[in-house]
């Protein structure tokens, strides 16, 4: 009774996980489809990005007010950042596209994109977090101190500065991947749940 109840157990661990998997495709699903409706409603001034949520689209123009930030990227590509002072005197951090770290950049930046909160990259010990120039990592608390009343965020131009590749718009993680986690992990349950009963009722029928 002892081994029928500890596989009974492990036959509702695969049943658990699977509906984690689909909670977390369904919640993924909804973060895509609420990115899609802020892209698609009337873009915003850049001076209502601070409240905005992520997707919403915005013109923008500005001064460079430092040196870009060349972010690395997993796959060997590297985003640029560039500091742009608005007419407010805000600041704005304008993803200007993906390239190569350096080259001659404007004085002078405008066109519009699509607001992101600042990422969370995974980085591993030793990662390089900076302001300035080619960094693991952007350091968003740097880049506040550094430029004052920057806006909580990135404008990721769309289409990208000349010459440079557009970076992407959306997450890079896919719903259906967690789908089909749920229905690996339900099928393995359900191959389970048999050797469970077979056994359950073997010990009852050898329990004097």
């Amino acid at each position: 009774m002892l081994k029928s109840s500890a596989l009974w157990l492990l036959c509702l661990l695969p049943f658990a996980l699977a509906a984690w998997q689909w909670q977390r495709g369904a919640s993924r699903g909804a973060e895509l489809a609420a990115l899609a409706a802020a892209a698609a409603r009337a873009p915003l001034p850049v001076d209502a990005l601070a409240t905005a949520e992520p997707g919403r689209r915005a013109a923008f123009a500005g001064q460079l007010a430092g040196p870009a930030l060349f972010w690395r990227q997993m796959d060997g590509r590297v985003r640029v950042w560039l500091p742009l002072r608005l007419a407010d005197g805000r600041h704005l951090m304008v993803d200007a596209g993906q390239g190569e770290a350096g080259g001659e950049l404007p004085a002078r930046l405008s066109g519009s994109g699509s607001w992101q909160r600042w990422p969370r990259p995974f980085t591993l010990a030793g990662a390089v977090h900076g302001a300035a120039g080619e960094v693991d990592a952007p350091d968003t608390a740097a880049l506040a101190v550094r430029y004052p009343g920057l806006l909580a965020g990135v404008l990721v131009m769309a289409p990208p500065l000349a010459g440079l590749a557009a970076s992407p718009l959306r997450p890079a993680f896919d719903p259906r991947r967690h789908y089909g986690y749920a229905l690996q992990w339900l099928l393995l349950g359900l191959l389970l749940a048999p050797l469970a009963w077979r056994l359950t009722v073997s010990s009852r029928r050898t329990t004097p």
